[in-house]
């Protein structure tokens, strides 16, 4: 199994590196080449993943092999920097060159609908390709891309110390789906803008990263034949919930948990993923229903690109009481229709309030997404198109009105989005 790294460069060279006619690499910008790394930063990288074992020599990386397949992608420059134009070709040209694990211990703040857009033809063509990224050391919980892009082709890997702690700087959020070491981690490195070779101790998501796409390309050359996503789940499935999350199946900090080498391919060994997330049996749901003195309120909400963006509430205001609410990160599937019901008492006046923490709504410019608020299967309000927030009433406090006649929705326009740059 090929993997590649996107990252400042390769020191080839470098006498604990696997330094032969497997490596090839690829230079989107016009100055440097791939196999020169003059920040150091892609040789540590390489060094977690795949520095040569049994040698006498330095460090040993996860693959511990010289002769696994490795493709390098120049996605950042010497400077230790690059464009997300620069590192979408390299992407591309991992994925060209037949690597089946992509590393990026690179990230941003915001998302490209250019890589998106590549990620969803990826995914629908069912190219097999796993990209693994840096949660990010912000130490917050904002998004890092490409990590947090809402792919199954991506994994955003969170930093841990060698007692499984949380890294103070890792970033945290919904996005993130496991972690690996990124602490005092000892590797390979480049000095003398890349002329010269030697090992560093570095700490970083960018180091946690290598190891978790390391166990990937490992496991996966033992099962050529997996798909991606069962790749994937064996990761996640097998990966350890550190002690102090007790029976956490998942979290925003780790994700579903540490990295782990033999756990992974055990279970890949067996074909044995039973309990696994999105994998366990369940039990058709029953039909939804309230007792004869209660009306049913439905709310459905249509995601657009970015779901977690999405966030409402529904007041009843004759008692000011929250019937339903969901909080930004409740959707994390773009593009998807949700539904949540609820019983409530007869009659009474309510107000929806919708929020984009974006700014754009959930209509038109990033999808077609649209809210709608029923009770007993009649439409009372809905839309999309908003900025920042929409605050939307319906009822009236006292006896029972009578049930006005079903209303549709109004389908905004499609609008095409303003030109965006990479």
């Amino acid at each position: 199994v090929k993997a590649c790294i996107i990252d400042t460069g390769y020191g080839r060279g470098h006498p604990d590196l696997p330094n032969n006619n497997l490596i090839t690499g690829f230079n989107p910008y016009g100055s440097g080449e791939w196999f020169v790394d003059g920040d150091g930063h892609g040789t540590h990288v390489a060094g977690t993943m795949a520095a040569v074992g049994g040698n006498s020599v330095g460090v040993v990386g996860v693959t511990s092999k010289a002769n696994m397949p490795l493709h390098i992608g120049k996605g950042l420059t010497d400077s230790g920097s690059g464009s997300m134009s620069g590192v979408l070709d390299a992407m591309k040209n991992c994925v060209e060159n037949g690597a089946k694990v992509v590393n990026m211990s690179l990230g941003g703040g915001g998302p490209s609908s250019a890589v998106e857009s590549f990620l969803t033809g990826l995914e629908d063509d069912g190219t097999n390709v796993l990209f693994v990224a840096a949660a990010g050391n912000g130490g917050g919980s904002s998004y890092s891309y490409p990590a947090s892009y809402d792919s199954p082709l991506v994994m955003s890997v969170a930093a841990v110390n060698s007692n499984s702690v949380k890294a103070s700087f890792s970033q945290y959020n919904d996005q993130v789906d496991i972690a690996g070491p990124g602490v005092n981690v000892k590797s390979t490195v480049t000095t003398s803008s890349g002329a010269s070779f030697s090992y560093a101790t570095w700490g970083g998501t960018s180091m946690a990263s290598p190891h978790v796409a390391g166990v990937a390309a490992l496991i996966w050359s033992h099962h050529p034949t997996k798909s991606a996503a069962e790749i994937r789940l064996a990761l996640e499935c097998s990966a350890v919930m550190p002690q102090q999350y007790g029976n956490d199946v998942r979290n925003n900090d780790v994700g579903y948990g540490v990295v782990n080498a033999k756990n992974a391919l055990d279970m890949l060994d067996s074909n044995n993923f039973d309990g696994c997330p999105g994998t366990a049996p369940t039990m058709a749901p029953s039909p939804f229903s309230c007792s004869s003195d209660e009306d049913i309120m439905e709310v459905r909400i249509k995601t657009d690109q970015y779901p977690t963006e999405t966030a409402w509430i529904l007041t009843n205001t004759c008692s000011s009481a929250v019937v339903a609410e969901a909080p930004a990160g409740t959707y994390t599937s773009s593009n998807t229709e949700y539904s949540d019901k609820i019983c409530v008492p007869p009659g009474g006046a309510y107000s929806f309030f919708i929020t984009d923490s974006f700014g754009d709504g959930i209509c038109c410019s990033y999808g077609e997404g649209f809210y709608n608020v029923l009770k007993n299967d009649v439409s009372m309000i809905g839309g999309g198109q908003f900025g920042t927030d929409e605050t939307k009433t319906f009822g009236q406090c006292g006896p029972t009105p009578p049930t006005p006649a079903p209303q549709t929705p109004p389908t905004p326009a499609p609008q095409t989005p303003a030109p965006t740059s990479a």
